[in-house]
């Protein structure tokens, strides 16, 4: 059963029985072409959050310096971010020139559309609406939250410290 918690004008849906570990996610790369999961960037006793992007997202651009803001005031103690481009690995080129352009500070890495946009949908029961998307998981890397559409980091924070 998932219920709907409003913080901040935005909405995180909630995973109140089941949780979706993050090494379901094993098909993304890093920016040297290794394949790897998301659980392998997680950090012991630390929310992550993941935000899904592409290089021509709009919306994406106006959140990477917010996103950025969150990462460096929690990665040191209680959360961080990473990014997964949803360009796909033939557009490693681009994605890495969009990455030097804009200001992020977080750790990115490269997903095939098809194959995140699969296990989306597994994980969340919906479909995978568009960019940027963010996924919420815990320190133990279980799936809590998920949230189409820009965040605020004030919701973030709300939200990890009711947990």
């Amino acid at each position: 059963m998932k219920r709907i918690l409003y913080i901040a004008s935005i909405s995180f849906l909630l995973f109140s029985s089941s949780f979706t570990s993050a090494s379901d996610w094993t098909e993304v790369r890093t920016l040297e072409g290794k394949f790897t999961t998301l659980s392998q960037h997680f950090e012991k006793d630390k929310w992550t959050l993941v935000m899904l992007w592409t290089t021509d997202c709009s919306i994406c651009q106006r959140e990477y310096p917010i996103m950025s803001e969150f990462h460096d005031k929690h990665k040191d103690t209680t959360a961080k971010v990473i990014g997964v481009s949803l360009d796909g690995y033939s557009n490693l080129e681009s994605i890495t020139e969009h990455i030097n352009d804009m200001p992020m500070t977080f750790d990115n890495l490269i997903g095939e559309i098809a194959v995140v946009a699969f296990n989306y949908q597994s994980a969340t029961e919906e479909s995978l609406r568009g960019t940027p998307t963010f996924l919420m998981f815990n320190p133990e890397g279980q799936l809590v939250g998920h949230n189409p559409g820009p965040v605020k980091p004030e919701a973030l924070e709300k939200f990890i410290s009711r947990k």
